[in-house]
């Protein structure tokens, strides 16, 4: 699993600094093989320049490539690298799915948000509750205008301060903040052109059919060849061939139920 985690290989371009950095805990409630209820869980780093924001592990943001079972847990939860470039209002998205990564370019989503009057203080900050629908998930966000910023953690953004806490309505995905530091690091580009590069709504179809499979988390790699000792391309209509030797990513050995965080 070590190869999975590592910081997916950057082309070096540097397209802002950060401001803060900013880490939350990212959280899946979900089922195992058994169909036992388990809680999934990875840490998150959000770096947070006036341009655009980073959204990445901790391990990779500490350029920690020890296995740990973190670093398999944000294998198991398809943790996406995220970055969300806002003077092109673009967002890619680097994800591995066994046994390729696959990069997606797709236009900045605006979400319309609902400001409450609601507050709540959390870890010290006094929050504001907001709710609004993104990818077909609705959210409730919590956000404190004490960090003048309208970022926040994976994908979701644009309210009247930093994101401090989001939860999707079904209570199946979430994020809390726990730390803010004021550390300046370069924000660069992401992506390779080896990745595969499906649109985002292909991609998302293409998980659904595959990691939506009952068979998945008994067997996460069910659609390979059991005896393929090469990569096996997995197009995105299903097709298989092989591609040669697979140097880059170990085989996972355990998944749990998948849970989407886009469903359109």
């Amino acid at each position: 699993m070590m190869a999975l985690m590592l910081t997916i290989a950057a082309q070096a371009e540097k397209i802002d600094s950060t401001q803060f950095v900013a880490f939350y805990n990212y959280s899946i409630q979900t089922q195992d093989e058994e169909g036992q209820d388990v809680t999934d869980s990875i840490r998150l780093a959000l770096l947070v320049g006036t341009r655009a924001t980073y959204c990445t592990t901790v391990l990779s943001y500490n350029k920690d490539g020890r296995a740990s079972q973190e670093m398999q847990n944000a294998f198991i939860m398809h943790h996406q690298n995220v970055l969300t470039d806002l003077e092109k209002s673009e967002v890619i998205a680097v994800e591995p799915i066994y046994p390729h990564r696959y990069e997606t370019h797709d236009p900045l989503a605006e979400i319309d948000w609902m400001l409450t009057d609601d507050t709540l203080t959390i870890s010290g900050l006094l929050c504001h509750r907001a709710t609004g629908k993104l990818y077909g998930k609705q959210w409730t966000a919590w956000y404190t205008e004490e960090i003048p910023s309208s970022a926040g953690p994976w994908k979701l953004r644009g309210l009247p301060g930093l994101i401090v806490k989001a939860e999707d309505r079904e209570g199946i995905h979430s994020f809390t903040l726990y730390e803010t530091r004021n550390e300046v690091h370069d924000i660069n580009m992401i992506g390779n052109p080896a990745y595969q590069k499906p649109s985002r709504k292909k991609l998302m179809e293409f998980k659904k059919k595959t990691l939506g499979n009952p068979r998945y988390a008994k067997e996460p790699t069910y659609y390979v060849p059991k005896d393929a000792d090469e990569v096996v391309e997995v197009n995105l209509n299903g097709t298989m061939y092989y591609v040669g030797m697979n140097s880059h990513m170990m085989t996972p050995q355990k998944s749990h139920v998948y849970q989407p965080l886009e469903l359109e």
